[in-house]
């Protein structure tokens, strides 16, 4: 077969269509990639106005690798909201389905007064509990909003120094079980207990 030939014949044609199809749909991926990309300041606006329903100024607190690591699970990020002084934190809380090793994260509001320049902030108890994501919790919808509502209900506890739990059948004041996600619920649970230890150790300066 000459040069001639094969640009003439139907094995061409079909290379030059294939050929056209996955420039098209490249230059499509690119065009929709770049439509579609949130970047991380859209992604944590978003989040602000979904917890506080407004625009809000919310600044970075960096912490060491250390202060990130609690027996609840990890702080992911930390933010000092400017309009209200209180600290908004991503956790991940641990002990989760299956086994243990199912994850949940959330976004807690910290309450608090004073400042951590002046030296007299004080924990008041926690403002509000808003849903992110979870690794392999398949029952995770059973958590309502009278599940995380149920964090923000409890300042004179959480003040005095109190840590969530979630026991099937428990009776203790800071009990929080959703029916049929007993595990979705611990790692929830300790999510929020992530907030918790590390607003008491790293910016109060007590124990956990």
């Amino acid at each position: 077969m000459t040069v001639k030939e094969f640009f003439k014949s139907n094995a061409f044609k079909s290379l030059a269509v294939l050929i056209c199809i996955v420039l098209v749909a490249g230059l499509l991926l690119a065009i929709f990639n770049d439509l579609l990309y949130i970047s991380d300041e859209e992604r944590l606006n978003r989040t602000l106005s979904s917890i506080y329903g407004e625009e809000v100024t919310a600044e970075p607190v960096e912490l060491a690798e250390d202060e990130k690591e609690y027996s609840y699970g990890t702080v992911n990020a930390v933010y000092h909201i400017v309009e209200d002084g209180n600290y908004l934190f991503q956790t991940t809380g641990t002990g989760g389905f299956r086994d243990g090793n199912g994850k949940v994260t959330l976004w807690t509001v910290i309450a608090c007064t004073g400042t951590r320049e002046g030296g007299d902030l004080v924990l008041t108890g926690i403002e509000k509990v808003v849903y992110d994501s979870n690794e392999g919790q398949s029952y995770i919808a059973n958590l309502n909003d009278a599940f995380y509502n149920f964090f923000a209900e409890h300042d004179e506890l959480i003040a005095g120094g109190g840590y969530f739990e979630a026991v099937s059948g428990g009776t203790g004041d800071l009990n929080n079980v959703a029916t049929g996600a007993s595990q979705s619920s611990n790692a929830a649970c300790n999510a929020v207990n992530v907030a918790l230890a590390c607003f008491r150790t790293v910016f109060i300066g007590g124990d956990a």
